[in-house]
């Protein structure tokens, strides 16, 4: 199969980036994001392959990250990991940013290499928005830093220099996060209910698409599951877990080149047939004729 389309956006920005803003494909500041191949007109979701750490300076925007929305109003900090289905939707003509995007082997190596990663990571994943004030300061001081190793013309050591100035930043965000979480008001008992659902959801959608599972989970009933998931969100916990499988289906049909037959695998459906009626029934295209449309 072809390589497909969305798959490039990565190569236009690997082309863009000059020298002294790089070290190899390793490492790369983008100096104004927003303008650049990272948040470009398409609103369809994909696969990242990179990690990003976006810096929102100005403006506003709305994205997706893992089937959840967020409203960004600068100042603000995002980090995308590798394999997030990453969605821009819409963004406003004021808006600035900048990003230090990280390649997949860069990005494994500090979660792996260092310490104890894993809260760190998890963190992340769970929390890639976080809403600052003054902190931003923090954050352009290490992208000027990167900035400055990048341009040195002392780089034997650039690659190792940059991944511990990465990995202290992520303790950064970690630590601004938890600050932010700790002047957040006490949730309520559906607002608990809601983010535990959101929470078992995105661990097991590709296995379990039936109420009864999540709300067993939960220990309430399938009914006041979907009332409180209606209440909160403005949709049946049916309608959200649904949106998760098609959200991914869409993803993997646009930005990888697995075949149908091995994204219904992945998927859990029971065959291919059954995984194109339940493409076809929410979308109004099959997923070939889906997957076609980006070519």
């Amino acid at each position: 199969m072809k390589k497909i389309p969305y798959l490039k956006w990565r190569e236009r920005l690997n082309d863009s980036i000059p020298p002294d803003h790089r070290i190899g494909t390793d490492v790369m500041l983008v100096d104004n994001a927003n303008s650049s191949n990272i948040q470009k007109s398409h609103t369809e979701p994909f696969k990242v392959d990179m990690t990003m750490a976006i810096i929102y300076k100005k403006g506003t925007t709305r994205t997706r990250i893992n089937m959840v929305e967020y409203n960004i109003v600068a100042p603000c900090v995002i980090i995308v990991v590798n394999d997030s289905v990453y969605q821009p939707l819409e963004s406003s003509d004021d808006l600035i940013s900048k990003a230090i995007v990280m390649s997949r082997s860069f990005s494994d190596s500090l979660f792996t290499n260092f310490g104890n990663y894993k809260p760190i990571y998890n963190t992340i994943v769970s929390n890639p928005v976080i809403f600052i004030d003054n902190d931003t300061i923090a954050f352009d001081f290490f992208y000027d830093l990167l900035l400055n190793l990048m341009r040195s013309p002392h780089r034997e050591l650039a690659l190792e220099s940059a991944r511990h100035l990465t990995l202290s930043m992520f303790y950064g965000y970690c630590a601004v996060r938890q600050g932010v979480m700790n002047n957040n008001k006490v949730a309520s008992r559906q607002e608990s209910i809601c983010s535990e659902f959101i929470d078992v959801l995105s661990h097991n959608y590709k296995e379990q698409r039936d109420v009864a599972f999540y709300a067993d989970r939960l220990c309430i009933t399938p009914k006041y599951l979907s009332q409180i998931v209606k209440d909160k969100i403005g949709k049946t916990a049916s309608e959200v877990i649904e949106e998760y499988v098609i959200e991914e289906s869409k993803a993997l049909l646009i930005s990888t080149t697995m075949t149908i037959q091995q994204i219904s695998d992945e998927l859990h459906f029971p065959s291919q047939s059954v995984f194109g009626k339940y493409f076809k029934r929410v979308t109004g295209l099959s997923p070939r004729e889906y997957r076609t449309s980006f070519e």
